[in-house]
This record gives C-alpha cells, sequence and structure tokens, in this order.
C-alpha cells in the first residue's frame, strides 16, 4: 500500500466513495453505480476508472504492477461501497456490525484467513451481505483489511477487525 494513500487517509478516501456514489457529486449517474454493483473486481470497468480519476489517481502507485493491483482491491472496496450505498456509516465499527447482522463465526473465521484474491470475492458478498441485512457498517474497516494485504501492518489490520467482532459478540451474549 503506497505511503502516501496512508498519508491522506484511507478512511477520508471511503467516504469520499461513498459520498460521490450516493449522491453522484454531478459525475456519477445511477447508471454508473449500477455498473458498479455489478461489477466484478478483478474486471473493472469504465464507472470504475471514472471514480478512480475522481478520488484514486494520485493515490496510487506509479509502477504498473503496483497500479493494476491496488485498482483491483480498490475496486473491491468500490463494489462493495455500490451495495452498502446509504448503509456506509462513518464510525460503526465493521467486525461490529457483522455481528449486528448475525454474520457466523465460521464465516467470519474464512473472512480472517482470506488472501488477497479470495477478498476480492469476499468483500462484496459481505457487503451484499450487510445490505440484505440492512446493518449499516464503516467500509473503512473492509478498505484496511484487502489493502494491508502482504504489507508490514496486515496482522495488525486482522486483529483489529476480529477485536472488534469478538468484543461486539461477548457483549451480545451477555444481554
Amino acid at each position: 500500500m503506497s505511503q502516501v494513500v496512508e498519508s491522506v487517509g484511507i478512511d477520508a478516501l471511503v467516504h469520499r466513495i461513498a459520498g460521490l456514489l450516493a449522491h453522484g457529486g454531478g459525475v456519477l449517474t445511477s447508471g454508473d453505480v449500477a455498473a458498479l454493483r455489478r461489477m466484478d473486481a478483478a474486471r473493472a470497468q469504465a464507472p470504475f476508472f471514472k471514480l478512480a480519476g475522481l478520488v484514486l489517481d494520485e493515490y496510487l502507485s506509479r509502477t504498473s504492477l503496483g497500479r493494476e493491483r491496488a485498482e483491483t482491491r480498490w475496486a473491491a472496496i468500490v463494489v462493495g461501497l455500490a451495495h452498502l450505498g446509504e448503509l456506509h456509516r462513518p464510525g460503526i465499527p465493521l467486525g461490529r456490525a457483522l455481528v449486528d447482522a448475525h454474520y457466523s463465526e465460521l464465516r467470519f473465521s474464512r473472512l480472517l484467513r482470506a488472501d488477497g484474491d479470495q477478498l476480492l470475492d469476499e468483500l462484496p458478498a459481505l457487503a451484499r451481505f450487510l445490505s440484505a441485512k440492512g446493518v449499516g457498517a464503516d467500509w473503512s474497516g473492509a478498505a484496511w483489511l484487502i489493502l494491508s494485504v502482504g504489507h508490514a501492518h496486515e496482522e495488525r489490520t486482522r486483529r483489529a477487525l476480529a477485536r472488534d467482532y469478538y468484543r461486539a459478540l461477548g457483549a451480545q451474549d451477555r444481554k
């Protein structure tokens, strides 16, 4: 992950993208958002590149391979945001939202073990799950999860997500 993206703030980029998806910003059409919901992250389409040009371009790697990997990971984040829509709620930890949506421990364990390629499929499915349950979440947690793959903070990111999930699960069990 680019140090530039970290310094700008992944959370801020995710929130900005969510705002553009929700309100169009005069640039994205409802057709663009629908195409993003249908998009396979591994095969990004024109609406993603339109959005990337507006928000992400200056923060992505300049090397060919690094840029392609980053674009693919950001495409998975964007597909998830397109599914969540107004359910992207800054400040609601992803782990807690998953507990509120009754996401099983088995599925959560699989999510924590997923590698970068698996997360390309897992994140959009996770967003569809939350959307179907009507449970809001801060999608920044999902962004950190996929963008941390292969970096020094990957384990720290996965542990933070696990702590949020199991803390919320424990609180739910005490009720």
